[in-house]
């Protein structure tokens, strides 16, 4: 039963943010390219392939801007094909032989990066930095 009626009210809370989403761009792979090189080098009979639906996707590989100053953190392939997260090594060109810091590579970059799978398969790719991940504008 009820013992006291009390008015409804409305509460208004205003929104306070308890950590901080990192800026991010996006690394579409040229999934044709990559393929192309692997079956160059020996590697894609061995597993080594790029589809769309994983690295082709601008949304699968992330360089993170942890601190908002419009500058390349660290850089992560996040949609494997049930590899998991891999770190990716940026490189200065297609011999994959100079790595690039990350903190180097601007929007409308082409890059060169490799991702290593736990069983130690290397995977090449070759693809342009985008200013959001396409489906995650504030992805973090």
């Amino acid at each position: 039963m009820l013992e006291k009626w009390e008015t409804p009210r409305v509460t208004i809370q205003e929104f306070e943010p308890n950590e901080y989403v990192a800026a991010c761009w996006g690394v579409a792979c040229d999934v044709d390219w990559s393929n192309e090189y692997e079956r160059w080098h020996g590697d894609y009979n061995n597993g080594v392939t790029h589809s769309w639906d994983h690295c082709g996707n601008s949304s699968n590989q992330v360089i993170f801007d942890d601190n908002n100053d419009k500058v390349g953190d660290r850089m992560i392939e996040t949609g494997t094909d049930g590899l998991g997260d891999l770190v990716c090594t940026i490189y200065t060109d297609k011999t994959y032989h100079n790595v690039r810091d990350v903190s180097s590579v601007n929007i409308g970059d082409t890059i060169f990066w490799t991702t290593t799978a736990s069983d130690g398969r290397i995977w090449n790719h070759k693809g342009t930095v985008f200013a959001t991940a396409d489906g995650h504008p504030n992805r973090s």
